[in-house]
């Protein structure tokens, strides 16, 4: 069982200014799963899947591929698609990749 409470969770920078990340765990196909910390107005450039994604808000709006989504809303990627994701207002989203999503910009 492996447990990540929210109150001593550990956050690190990514190499995108305003975006943080708290991994929960590298799976066996070279995905993750992880919590994503974005403020106001910053960008995750464009992405490949290789794998499904899938995306939950858990507060805050982000827009991806131009659709807004708020806390609540879930994002179901399939392989080949691209997009990225702007932070509408200081959000935080749970994502959860099959395989890597490298950038493509």
């Amino acid at each position: 069982m492996l447990v990540n409470k929210a109150a001593g969770r550990d956050w690190k920078a990514t190499d995108y200014p305003g975006i943080e990340r708290s991994l929960f765990r590298n799976n066996e196909t070279g995905g993750r799963s992880s919590v994503v910390r974005l403020a106001r107005g910053s960008r995750f450039p464009r992405h490949a899947h290789h794998g499904h994604e899938e995306v939950v808000v858990l507060s805050g709006t982000v827009s991806i591929r131009g659709v807004e989504l708020m806390p609540g809303d879930y994002l179901f990627t399939v392989p080949g698609e691209e997009h990225d994701v702007v932070a509408v207002s200081d959000a935080v989203i749970f994502v959860l990749s099959q395989k890597s999503t490298p950038v493509v910009e």
